[in-house]
């Protein structure tokens, strides 16, 4: 029951963090909406990937495990397809430069904006494990 409450936290606030520095995950409505995109999240990640893993078992092995985090775009999709609160829209970077070092604008269409979102999501809450079971 922890663990279950545990992941439910974890993925709320990897949503949260994710929302507050990518421009591309948006969650309309309030606290609540949080809590139940959470709730879905820790459900997808509980039942479906494992069954994902399994169906691109192929796959991950004639590429070395380099395409494993699609099952991780496949269920933040998911996601967004169960809780209408959560989306994910194209992104347009402004651009940077500093010191003579400039990285120009960069066009995020959805694919790659919910590729860069499920990274980043993945990415927090697997920090967050990490630290909690160490």
């Amino acid at each position: 029951m922890r663990y279950l409450a545990r992941m439910l936290f974890f993925n709320m606030f990897g949503l949260w963090l994710a929302s507050q520095i990518l421009p591309t995950i948006r969650i309309s409505g309030n606290w609540l909406s949080l809590v139940a995109a959470g709730a879905v999240l820790s459900i997808l990640m509980l039942f479906v990937k494992p069954i994902l893993r399994i169906i691109f078992l192929p796959i991950n092995i004639i590429t070395f495990g380099l395409l494993s985090w699609l099952v991780n775009v496949i269920v933040l999709y998911l996601l967004t397809v169960l809780v209408f609160e959560v989306t994910i829209v194209p992104w347009t970077f402004p651009g940077a430069a500093w010191s003579g070092f400039v990285i120009p604008n960069i066009k995020f269409s959805y694919t790659t904006a919910l590729i860069l979102s499920s990274l980043l999501v993945t990415l927090i809450t697997n920090a967050l494990h990490d630290v909690s079971e160490s």
